[in-house]
């Protein structure tokens, strides 16, 4: 279960520093060319992402009775603040780059999309490593 667990830490603490990482800046929060709106909505969501990454580190780590529905909430918030990246592409008028291809490419996907898919799957197999080791405690 150790390995599941540090695998979601590991997509806990990218959705707490990632975002704040690459938006807390010009780019973003900071840019002279937002309205003032927008940096406020890139503000929030910055801090509910972290707050739900914190809540999803402590529901990972402490001991509990409910251990596989703190599990499930624990995968949720990396899988939302990553994996949301997915489905803002496919509302007109967004884009993943100020300008095209502007960002390095792996496998083809802008850098931020693949920084998301990957989290997105660690978040994924950690689930799935620590479901699995739950069962077989539970089973003995």
């Amino acid at each position: 279960m150790l390995t599941g667990r540090v695998l979601l830490t590991v997509a806990l603490l990218s959705a707490l520093f990632g975002p704040i990482g690459a938006d807390w800046n010009d780019t973003h929060v900071f840019n002279a060319s937002w309205p003032p709106h927008a940096k406020f909505h890139s503000v929030v969501g910055l801090f509910v992402t972290s707050g739900f990454s914190l809540i999803g580190l402590w529901l990972l780590w402490r001991e509990s009775t409910e251990f596989l529905a703190h599990l499930l909430v624990a995968t949720a918030v990396p899988l939302l603040a990553w994996g949301t990246f997915f489905l803002a592409v496919l509302v007109p008028g967004t884009g993943v780059e100020d300008h095209p291809d502007t960002l390095p490419r792996v496998i083809g996907l802008p850098l931020n999309l693949f920084v998301a898919l990957i989290f997105s799957a660690l978040a994924i197999a950690g689930y799935l490593l620590c479901r699995r080791a739950y069962s077989r405690q539970a089973g003995r």
